[in-house]
């Protein structure tokens, strides 16, 4: 078993349990992608995304609570990218959703992918 194994599992459970709001592989939270990671050939940064969806708004701060809580929880850690809020109507309404994804991402060496 490798030290990847079970993040997905780690990243649901946080959301479920913390914030007690529905959970979806695919939907509130996602693989990203990996990429090589310094020197050696064998290292490796994973990357994850977590989407925070809400009619109306979010609540302000709620998106640091569920950065807290993933970073203490299964970590991993807060990318450097940019997070932007968007917007959409949902069909037939005129209710806004507001929708923000939050990347992290964990580093792994070779080593620690073999089983």
């Amino acid at each position: 078993m490798s030290k990847l194994d079970g993040i997905l599992e780690q990243i649901q459970s946080v959301l479920e349990q913390t914030f007690e709001l529905p959970v979806w592989y695919g939907r509130t939270f996602n693989k990203k992608e990996f990429d090589r990671s310094g020197k050696s050939k064998l290292d490796y940064n994973y990357y994850y995304q977590v989407h925070i969806i809400m009619e109306n708004y979010i609540p302000e701060g709620f998106e640091q609570k569920v950065i807290k809580a993933i970073q203490d929880n299964t970590r991993l850690k807060l990318t450097d990218q940019s997070m932007q809020f968007n917007y959409i109507t949902k069909n037939n309404t005129d209710m806004v959703v507001e929708m923000l994804t939050l990347e992290f991402t964990r580093a792994f060496k070779g080593c620690d992918l073999d089983g």
